[in-house]
């Protein structure tokens, strides 16, 4: 049986004791306390429908002790990228609170990472400095008009291509095209929908849509597998399965067939190149 009291808890304090006993198993207490005083400065300096999460971490890092909305681990253990990303030049779009970019570093060769709230970019900048990684690079910046002069092996848009606060909306193309102008040839994009359960309206975070969504990117990129993979937190109100795409530029894409609805209940790979 479900827990009653657990919807009604606020995430913060739902894994405050969690978070806080990990931070004195791992020796990360004092980073934790520093972090989440930027959440705090955040809470007072920055508006509320702007902010994630009831205030709480939405990136989770398991190596810091931080529990998170989305754990970073849990997550990339269903996307299973990290031979993609050994030893690339990685782009990640709308970087949050930076630890999706920690994780990327220790195996990349650098991160570049562009955050347009000023509070997460602390966090992000304190948690590398703490980590000793001197290969990540915080932009704070908006990704629709941040001019970057450099090319990226791969580009990571982890739901984010029309953000829930309002901060980003250029238009799925668009958004796209953009991508496509700061990959090398043959570079990657590995894409996390929004929500592929709503009626493809077009509102925020709604990717019912998202057959249209992918003949758009088809169009630009070779779809190599797609998958869905699983929340962390089970209240669809804090998060919910999302369809993950492993893409490849290309000049010539090779079209495939995509459903949705037979994609929304496929939780393995849909293998959709030939292997090399």
């Amino acid at each position: 049986m479900k827990n009653p009291f657990k919807r009604k808890l606020p995430l913060t304090f739902r894994f405050l004791g969690r978070d806080l006993f990990n931070g004195l198993l791992l020796g990360t207490l004092g980073l934790q306390l520093r972090l989440r005083k930027h959440l705090w400065d955040q809470s007072r300096e920055w508006p509320k429908e702007k902010r994630y999460t009831q205030g709480y971490f939405y990136q989770g890092f398991e190596e810091i002790g931080i529990t998170g909305a989305k754990p970073t681990s849990f997550r990339f253990a269903q996307y299973e990228v990290d031979n993609i990303l050994a030893n690339a030049e990685i782009l990640d779009i709308g970087s949050n609170a930076g630890f999706v970019a920690c994780y990327c570093a220790k195996m990349g060769a650098s991160v570049t990472a562009i955050e347009l709230n000023p509070f997460l970019n602390k966090i992000a900048r304190d948690t590398a400095s703490f980590l000793d990684l001197k290969n990540i690079s915080v932009i704070e910046g908006d990704f629709a008009t941040c001019a970057l002069s450099k090319k990226f092996d791969v580009a990571l848009s982890f739901s984010n291509h029309h953000t829930i606060d309002g901060n980003l909306n250029m238009g799925f193309e668009n958004y796209l095209l953009k991508i496509v102008g700061l990959l090398k040839p043959g570079g990657y994009l590995l894409f996390e929908s929004h929500n592929v359960y709503a009626d493809g309206q077009g509102g925020v975070g709604d990717d019912g849509d998202m057959d249209v969504k992918m003949a758009i990117m088809n169009k630009y990129f070779d779809i190599e597998r797609y998958r869905m993979v699983r929340c962390f937190l089970e209240h669809a109100v804090e998060d919910l399965d999302k369809l993950f795409i492993v893409a490849r530029r290309s000049e010539a894409p090779r079209p495939i067939n995509f459903n949705l609805a037979e994609a929304r209940m496929n939780y393995q790979w849909t293998e959709c190149l030939p292997s090399n």
